[in-house]
């Protein structure tokens, strides 16, 4: 006790991001008593050959740096908070001290391993270790030495450790189910090609069900699909097509900027250029694009099943008790998804999270996640639960909850207008006070803190992502505007004769829009700058409760504007034929969008280092054309396939009769879209 207490003192500690990091003849002290412990000699050996790799002549500095630096003991809330990213980051460079690259394997290979206990009190401290390869099973004797010397009064037994290794121990094209996969894969692709070559040579005149069913995959059919819009012109809302798109463009550069963290050397300078600049808040706060989404979808849904029932039909109108329509209303919805879904869960499961030379970090790797909480994602109950596998597609289990509830608002609407609004607009606000709620006993902060967070909230960024940020009962609020601006969408669309709006009614609605996303988007700026008083704790609150329905609402209204005609150069440009292409394939970008934005950091040299935004705005384009080329295949090879099978197999006859309606303002945006 006394002699770790000893070298504790007399090693010179900095701290780094809240991490206390130690000198070279420090740890080479640690590793010289290692080997005095009861370890297996082969690891003994391993140890002992660690300085003169480090000193060797072939060994480059930088490694020698890495390997030392690497050795680290901090708060263990910190595993907890956004600042976890330098545990990760010690991570790489650990596995950087040990030379390997993608066409070669190291002599000396190494395993971060660290140790925390998210149960513990925060002053608690965590340890991480760079040991040799064959140390790897005893890495808890190791770290317990490690603690043993730098922090003698922790006394608790350890009991949980992890390890992630500088390269995989087999790479992915010498494991059986990555081949499989990657065979599968390649299947897929032959029968597309082998549907194309069919269309071409047949044409689309099938007569055999087995003939329609490999049409289905026809790359020429397929691709038209993508590029067409709907045969009726009142059936699309041009302007999501642009607004989706920039959703996804918004999403990827957030989620970028926040993952670079892990590579870069001199972070806090980048935090700190981040959260002061006040226009940087369109990134800060870019969690607000999945708000996008909800009231694209919630508006989607609503418009479509409105404008079919406002219509003079004679089919019978679904009540609360048919059945049949609301299971064909549920199995469209899982054809739309499940398709696209599953087969980007196999394959960043089984073969492209592993394709890198070395592993991902443990916490966040699809390869180690996904075996045991698949089902999750499987059943859509993710985000109710701790949405370890693929994290970022907790949106999509939260949306299919939501549309399952979604015949609740409809049909109320539809029955009772009055009755419909009152609904819509209670469970609107018991959200946000369910929001209020959690705020004040938790102490979070208004919404996800990414880059920096004030000392005046809870640093608990894993307990506020999983108790707040993806739970459905605090994200409904965006869903449900969606629904009732698809409703009034609807409506208007039945009126004959469009009244002529004054310049009065045109400023209102433009200075509604306009005042809702910039108080959505630029309002969080005080608490970023952790501004403390009453008055200021009450702003947070306020924020943290309304922000995202304030913002939906001036998407919202913006929606509104741009489809009825008076959105101007706006609707022109969200209207655009451009987009549409890009906008169909945003739900297959989403789910494949995260794997470039690791992939790039990888593969760049590391660690990086922050002078201007520029740089990262590159890797942006990069990841985003990545992003997409995997999305046209996985929309090729599955979602536009299933929803062709659909068609053929399961949808049912139409009974619909309508009468004729005048040309509406959907036809005339589409029509100045393509003079655009």
């Amino acid at each position: 006790m006394l002699l770790g207490i000893y070298l504790l003192l007399l090693s010179p500690v900095l701290v780094s991001a809240g991490l206390e990091e130690y000198d070279e003849p420090f740890i080479l002290q640690f590793i010289n008593r290692s080997q005095t412990l009861d370890l297996s000699s082969k690891c003994k050996q391993s140890l002992a050959l660690v300085y003169d790799y480090l000193n060797d002549i072939e060994t480059l500095t930088d490694q020698k740096i890495c390997y030392f630096e690497s050795f680290a003991t901090g708060p263990n809330d910190l595993f907890l908070s956004r600042d976890q990213d330098r545990w990760v980051y010690k991570g790489y460079e650990c596995l950087l001290s040990a030379g390997e690259t993608v066409y070669s394997k190291s002599e000396h290979p190494m395993h971060y391993c660290y140790t925390h206990d998210d149960d513990k009190d925060k002053r608690v401290p965590a340890f991480s270790v760079c040991i040799p390869s064959p140390c790897a099973d005893e890495n808890q004797k190791l770290l317990e030495e490690w603690r043993r010397i730098t922090h003698p009064e922790a006394t608790e037994p350890i009991t949980f450790t992890a390890c992630t290794r500088s390269r995989h121990e087999k790479q992915w094209f010498e494991l059986p189910i990555p081949i499989a996969d990657f065979g599968f894969n390649m299947g897929l692709a032959m029968l597309v090609v082998m549907a194309t070559i069919f269309h071409n040579m047949r044409g689309e005149d099938a007569k055999t069900w087995s003939a329609r069913i490999l049409l289905a995959f026809s790359a020429k059919t397929n691709f038209k699909k993508l590029i067409a819009l709907p045969k009726d012109p009142q059936s699309c809302i041009t302007c999501l097509l642009g607004l989706r798109f920039g959703s996804m463009v918004w999403t990827l550069i957030g989620h970028s900027f926040i993952f670079v963290q892990a590579y870069m050397e001199n972070v806090e300078e980048f935090k700190v250029s981040m959260v002061d600049n006040f226009f940087n808040q369109w990134i800060t706060n870019f969690t607000l694009s999945v708000d996008v989404f909800l009231t694209l979808g919630g508006t989607v849904l609503s418009y479509s099943w409105f404008r079919k029932w406002l219509k003079n039909t004679s089919e019978e109108e679904p009540t609360w008790t048919s059945w049949g329509y609301w299971l064909r209303f549920y199995r469209h919805r899982v054809v739309r998804l499940y398709p696209a879904y599953l087969y980007t869960l196999l394959a960043v499961t089984l073969r492209i999270s592993v394709t890198h030379f070395h592993p991902m970090w443990p916490p966040t790797d699809p390869a180690i996640q996904c075996p045991k909480y698949w089902w999750q994602n499987v059943l859509f109950v993710n985000s109710i639960m701790d949405n370890q596998c693929m994290p970022w597609t907790w949106y999509i289990g939260t949306e299919f909850i939501y549309y399952l509830l979604s015949p609740i608002f409809l049909l109320s609407l539809r029955k009772a207008p009055k009755v419909g609004f009152i609904l819509c607009f209670v469970v609107i606000m018991l959200s946000a006070g369910l929001n209020v709620e959690s705020i004040v006993r938790n102490n979070f902060p208004p919404t996800q803190f990414l880059w920096k967070q004030p000392e005046i909230f809870n640093p608990n960024f894993i307990q506020h992502h999983l108790e707040l940020y993806i739970k459905p009962q605090y994200r409904i609020g965006p869903y449900l505007i969606g629904i009732l601006l698809g409703y009034q969408l609807a409506r208007y669309q039945r009126i004959p004769v469009k009244p002529q709006q004054s310049n009065r009614y045109i400023i209102t609605m433009w200075s509604i829009a306009l005042f809702g996303i910039f108080f959505g988007l630029y309002g969080l700026y005080p608490a970023l700058q952790g501004w403390d008083s009453i008055a200021w704790r009450a702003y947070h609150l306020l924020y943290g409760a309304l922000h995202r329905d304030v913002f939906s609402i001036g998407v919202a209204f913006l929606i509104y504007i741009c489809h009825t005609g008076i959105g101007g150069p706006v609707n022109v440009f969200l209207s655009s034929n451009f987009f549409l292409p890009l906008a169909n394939l945003s739900f297959s970008a989403y789910l494949f969008h995260m794997i470039p934005v690791v992939l790039t950091y990888m593969l760049v040299p590391f660690p990086i280092y922050f002078n201007t935004q520029i740089p990262l705005f590159i890797h942006c384009f990069v990841q985003l054309v990545i992003t997409y080329f995997f999305a046209i295949i996985c929309t090729m090879v599955s979602e536009l396939p299933a929803l062709n099978i659909e068609r053929l197999l399961l949808a049912s006859p139409q009974k619909t009769t309508l009468k004729p309606i005048p040309p509406t303002d959907s036809e005339l945006q589409l029509k100045t879209s393509e003079k655009a």
